[in-house]
C-alpha cells in the first residue's frame, strides 16, 4: 500500500507549503484565532504522518509497528477533531449553550478515543490485525466514526446558522468553514463502507485548502494591513511625541532666557531703588518670576521624562548637605506663610551614601513645596529615617515622609493626584500656582529609582506623603545633629591654615582649562608659592625651557599635545644628544618632579603614570590637603617652612571680628545655634543642579569658588559651540578632550550630574567603537541641554552685574592708562594683592570698547598670576597677538 503513503506525503507537502509561516514562525502572524488554528494544523499534520507510516509499514508487513502506528493514527484523528471543534467555537465567538456544548463534545470525543485506543492494547475493541497482518475494524470503530461524523455535522450546522446572519467577506469565510465540516462528514460516511480508502486524508486536504484560501489568507492580509497601519500610527505618535518634547524643551529654554534677564534687572531695582512702592512692585515681580521659572522647569522635566532622556546618575553624597539644602529652601516659604517647619531626622542615619542626590532633592522639594502651598496654618513635618537591609549589609532603606496640616485630599481625587496637567479641586485652589505636573514628575522619578510615592490623607485635616529609597552606604558615620554638623563644617573652614609656606619655591601648572588653573592658585594662595601657568603643552614646554621649576604639574588630557607627550618632550627638551640618547644637559627641568593631573584615577593608575615617567599623580578636582601634601613631598626641603600645628591659629579672622572683638556676623547666635548662609551658599540652595558642599570642598573657599563659578559661566557658550562643532565634524579626539575638561570644571562648581554625563561621553570617546559613536551622538544633545539649562540658571547672577557695569560711568582712556602704569610698578615685587585691588577699582567703571580686549587680557593675566603675560598685555603685545590669531 505504498500508494497510501504517497497520498499522505502529497497532503503533507501541500499543508506545509500553504501554511509554512503559520507552522514554523509562531510570533510573526498573531492575528485572532491563529493559535487554535495552528493546533488544528499540527493535529492534521500528525494524522498525515501516521497515515504515511501506515502505508509503508503495511507494505513491509511490520505488524507490531503497524499496530502501534494505528493507535497513534486514531489519537491523531481525535486530536484533529478536538481542535476543529475548538476552532469553530473560538472563530464564531458566541457565548451560548450550543457553543459550550460543542466545545465539551470535542473534549469528550478525544477522551473517548484515547481511552478505547489504550484498551485496544489489551482487548481488540477498536481494531485488530489477523495472523496474516490484515486490518479489521472493531465494533467501537463504527461508534467512533459515527460520533466523529456527528461532531463535524454539528460544526457545519452551527456555522451555517451564523453564515445566514453575516454579509460580505465574513459570510464567505463562514461558507468555507461550513464546507470543511460538511465535506469531512460526507467522506467519513463513505469510509464506513470502505475503511481502507484514504478518504479522511483527502477530506483534510480539500478542507485545509478551503480554509487557507477563503479564511486564513484573507485574515492574514487584513492583519498585515492593520499591523502596518498600527505601526505607521505608532511612528506618527512617536514623531508627534518627539516633536512635542523638542518643542517643550526649546520653548522652555527660550522662555527661561528672557525670564532670567527680567529677574536680573529686577534684582538691580531691588538693590538700588529707595522708593517703597517701587520695591513692593519689584518684590512682586521677583515672586512671580520665580514661580514662572519653576513652572517652565517642570514642563522641561516632564518633556525629558516623556522623551526618555531623564537618567538616574548615582554619586557619593553627604546626606547632611542634602538636608541643609532642603530645609534652607523650604524654611523661607514656610516663614512667609507663618507655618512651623518641624525637622525630624534620625541622628543615626549613615552620613555618606551613594545615590542620585539631585533627583532625591528634586522629589523631596516637590513634596515639601506642595505641603507648604496647600497648608494655610499649622505645621509641616519633614522626617527622614532609615532601616538596615538584612540581605545587604552595605545598604539601607531611607524613609522619607512629609506631613502637613493642610486642606487634605478627597478620596475620589486620589486618582487625579498623579495625572499630568490635572489639578485637584482646581476651583478651590485656583489662586495656588502650579502646572499639575509636580506629583507626576515626582512619581516617575521615584519609579526610575525603584520606589513609589504613598499618600495618606484626611480631607480637611492634612496629608502625609512618604516613600522608601534603597541606598548604598559609603560610610557608616552617623548623621548626628545635622545643624551642629553644619556649624562644625563652617567652623573647620574658618580654622583652616596652610600646612606650610614656601615663598622661594616656583612651580609650573599646565592645564587647558582656565578654571582649573584658577582653583589651583586659589588653593595655594596662602602658601605663597610662586606659580606660573600655561594652558597648553607647547606653552608649558616654552616656559620650562627657560626657567627652572621646583615642581611641574601636567594635565593628562589636553588638545594637540597631551600630558604624556608633553612629559616626554620635556625630558628631552633641547634635542637628544647624538649617539648616547641622553637628554640635553642644558634642559633645566630634565630632573624636575612632574606630577600628573587626571580625573581618571582608577585602580592601578599610580603604577601606570609612574611607568610613563611621572613622579606621582593627583586626581581632579584637586583637593587642597592633597595638593599641599604633594608639595611638601616634592619641593626642596630647604624651601618649605612647615607649621608645627596647622590648627594653632584658631582665632577668628580679623575681617570676621567687630571692633569690640565680638563676632560681627548678625546670625552667629549662640542661643539659637542658627547660622546664616552666605550669599553664595544661598544662591546654590536655589539651584538644585549645584551642590555647595562639593564645590567648596574642591575650591577651598568662597573667594575661589566665586571666581571659578564666573569662569565656568563665561565659558559655557564657547564650550557648547566647540562641542557641537567637533561632533558635527566627527572630530572625536578633540570632542573627548573638551568633554573631559567639562567633567573636571563641572565637578569644581558642584555640578555632579553634568560632570557624570561628561565623564560618560569621555569614556565613550576614549574607546570609540562604532556603537560608542552612536551612543555619543545620542547622549550629547542631553548633555548640551543640561549645560544650557545650567547657563540659564546662572545667568541671573551675572545679568545683574553686567547690567550694573553697563550702567556705570565710562572710564577715560587716560585714567585707564594711569591704572596700568601703577600696576606695572608692582609687577617686579609680585604684589598680586595690590594689583588685584587696582583691577577691582577699574571694574567699577565701564571700559571703552576700544580698550575692552586689552583690559580682558590684563584681567586674565592677573587672575592666572602670569607675570610675563601681564607685562606683554600692558605693553599691548599680547593684545596684538590675540588679534592676529583671530585674523588667522
Amino acid at each position: 500500500m505504498y500508494w497510501y503513503a504517497l497520498i499522505g506525503m502529497i497532503a503533507t507537502v501541500v499543508l506545509v507549503i500553504e501554511n509554512y509561516d503559520i507552522l514554523f514562525y509562531s510570533g510573526s502572524q498573531e492575528f485572532p484565532h491563529l493559535r487554535i488554528y495552528r493546533r488544528l494544523l499540527y493535529g492534521i499534520l500528525a494524522y498525515y504522518i501516521t497515515d504515511m507510516l501506515w502505508g509503508i509499514l503495511d507494505s513491509l508487513h511490520h505488524t507490531t509497528l503497524l499496530f502501534v502506528d494505528t493507535v497513534a493514527y486514531f489519537v491523531a484523528m481525535a486530536a484533529g477533531v478536538l481542535w476543529w471543534t475548538q476552532y469553530v467555537v473560538v472563530y464564531l465567538d458566541e457565548d451560548n449553550a450550543f457553543s459550550r456544548f460543542l466545545s465539551r463534545a470535542g473534549r469528550v470525543f478525544f477522551a473517548f478515543v484515547v481511552t478505547v485506543a489504550v484498551i485496544n492494547f489489551f482487548t481488540p475493541v477498536l481494531f485488530w490485525f489477523d495472523e496474516n497482518g490484515i486490518y479489521h475494524a472493531g465494533s467501537v470503530r463504527h461508534i467512533q466514526l459515527l460520533f466523529q461524523i456527528f461532531l463535524l455535522l454539528l460544526t457545519s450546522i452551527y456555522t451555517y446558522r451564523a453564515m445566514l446572519q453575516a454579509n460580505g467577506a465574513v459570510r464567505n469565510r463562514y461558507m468555507a468553514i461550513f464546507s470543511f465540516g460538511l465535506v469531512m462528514s460526507i467522506l467519513l460516511s463513505v469510509q464506513l463502507d470502505f475503511p481502507l480508502l484514504p478518504l479522511y486524508t483527502l477530506g483534510y486536504l480539500l478542507g485545509a485548502c478551503l480554509l487557507h484560501t477563503f479564511v486564513v489568507r484573507d485574515e492574514m492580509e487584513e492583519y498585515r494591513d492593520e499591523l502596518l497601519a498600527s505601526r505607521q500610527k505608532t511612528r506618527e505618535q512617536e514623531q508627534m511625541s518627539q516633536a512635542k518634547s523638542a518643542f517643550l524643551a526649546n520653548m522652555s529654554h527660550e522662555i527661561r532666557t528672557p525670564i532670567n534677564a527680567v529677574l536680573g534687572m529686577n534684582e538691580m531695582i531691588l538693590r538700588e531703588s529707595t522708593e517703597q512702592n517701587v520695591i513692593e512692585y519689584a518684590e512682586n515681580i521677583h515672586t512671580a518670576g520665580n514661580t514662572l521659572l519653576s513652572l517652565v522647569n517642570d514642563i522641561l522635566d516632564f518633556s525629558k521624562i516623556e522623551a526618555g532622556k531623564m537618567e538616574i546618575i548615582p554619586v557619593d553624597y553627604d546626606i547632611s548637605s542634602l538636608i541643609n539644602d532642603l530645609v534652607n529652601m523650604i524654611q523661607a516659604r514656610a516663614d512667609d506663610k507663618g507655618l512651623l517647619l518641624k525637622p525630624d531626622f534620625d541622628e543615626n542615619i549613615p552620613r555618606w551614601l551613594f545615590g542620585d542626590e539631585v533627583r532625591i532633592k528634586q522629589v523631596v522639594t516637590n513634596i515639601l513645596t506642595n505641603a507648604v502651598k496647600y497648608t494655610k496654618e499649622g505645621s509641616v513635618t519633614f522626617h527622614i529615617g532609615y532601616e538596615k537591609i538584612p540581605d545587604d549589609p552595605g545598604g539601607v532603606f531611607l524613609d522619607f515622609s512629609v506631613s502637613d496640616t493642610g486642606i487634605g485630599i478627597k478620596p475620589e481625587d486620589m486618582a487625579k493626584l498623579f495625572s499630568e496637567f490635572e489639578r485637584i479641586e482646581e476651583k478651590r485652589n485656583r489662586n495656588i500656582e502650579g502646572t499639575g505636573l509636580g506629583m507626576n514628575i515626582t512619581q516617575r522619578l521615584l519609579e526610575m529609582m525603584e520606589s513609589s510615592l504613598k499618600v495618606e490623607s484626611v480631607y480637611g485635616q492634612g496629608s502625609t506623603f512618604s516613600f522608601r529609597l534603597r541606598q548604598k552606604v559609603i560610610s557608616w558615620e552617623a548623621l548626628g545633629n545635622y545643624e551642629a554638623a553644619h556649624r562644625a563644617s563652617l567652623s573647620e573652614r574658618k580654622k583652616y591654615r596652610e600646612k606650610f609656606t614656601a615663598p622661594d619655591a616656583t612651580i609650573l601648572v599646565v592645564d587647558d582649562t582656565p578654571m582649573n588653573l584658577t582653583v589651583f592658585k586659589g588653593l595655594l594662595k596662602q602658601t605663597k608659592v610662586q606659580i606660573d601657568t600655561a594652558d597648553s603643552g607647547d606653552e608649558g614646554l616654552s616656559l620650562a625651557k627657560n626657567k627652572k621649576y621646583d615642581v611641574i604639574f601636567l594635565d593628562l588630557l589636553m588638545p594637540d599635545k597631551d600630558g604624556i607627550e608633553t612629559l616626554q618632550e620635556l625630558r628631552h627638551a633641547g634635542g637628544v644628544s647624538a649617539g648616547d640618547g641622553r637628554a640635553n644637559e642644558e634642559n633645566p627641568n630634565r630632573r624636575t618632579p612632574v606630577l600628573c593631573l587626571t580625573a581618571n584615577a582608577l585602580a592601578g593608575a599610580r603604577e601606570r603614570y609612574l611607568a610613563k615617567g611621572f613622579s606621582d599623580y593627583l586626581t581632579k578636582p584637586v583637593e587642597g590637603a592633597d595638593l599641599e601634601a604633594a608639595l611638601i613631598k616634592f619641593l626642596p626641603p630647604e624651601k618649605v617652612h612647615l607649621h608645627e600645628d596647622p590648627e594653632e591659629n584658631e582665632a577668628t579672622a580679623p575681617e570676621e571680628m567687630s571692633a569690640g572683638g565680638e563676632a560681627a556676623h548678625p546670625c552667629a547666635s549662640a542661643d539659637t545655634g542658627a547660622s546664616c548662609p552666605s550669599q553664595l551658599r544661598a544662591f546654590y540652595a536655589g539651584v538644585p543642579e549645584l551642590n555647595y558642599e562639593d564645590a567648596i570642598r574642591f575650591c577651598a573657599n568662597e573667594e575661589v569658588l566665586k571666581e571659578t563659578l564666573e569662569q565656568f559661566y563665561r565659558a559655557i557658550e564657547p564650550n557648547i559651540q566647540a562641542i557641537e562643532g567637533f561632533l558635527r565634524e566627527k572630530d572625536y579626539k578633540n570632542f573627548t578632550v573638551r568633554v573631559h575638561a567639562l567633567k573636571s570644571s563641572a565637578r569644581l562648581i558642584g555640578a555632579g550630574a553634568l560632570s557624570a554625563d561628561a565623564g560618560r561621553l569621555e569614556d565613550l570617546g576614549n574607546s570609540l567603537m562604532q556603537e560608542d559613536i552612536e551612543r555619543i551622538e545620542a547622549l550629547t544633545p542631553k548633555l548640551l541641554a543640561d549645560y544650557r539649562r545650567l547657563q540659564d540658571l546662572l545667568s541671573p547672577r551675572y545679568a545683574a552685574e553686567e547690567a550694573a557695569r553697563e550702567a556705570a560711568p565710562e572710564i577715560s582712556v587716560s585714567d585707564l592708562n594711569e591704572a596700568y602704569d601703577v600696576i606695572r610698578q608692582f609687577i617686579e615685587s609680585f604684589d598680586i594683592d595690590t594689583i588685584d585691588g587696582f583691577i577691582s577699582e577699574v571694574r567699577k567703571y565701564r571700559i571703552p570698547k576700544a580698550e575692552q580686549a586689552k583690559f580682558t587680557a590684563v584681567e586674565e593675566c592677573v587672575r592666572n598670576m602670569d607675570w610675563n603675560g601681564l607685562d606683554e598685555a600692558l605693553k599691548g603685545r599680547r593684545y596684538r597677538m590675540s588679534r592676529q590669531n583671530q585674523a588667522k
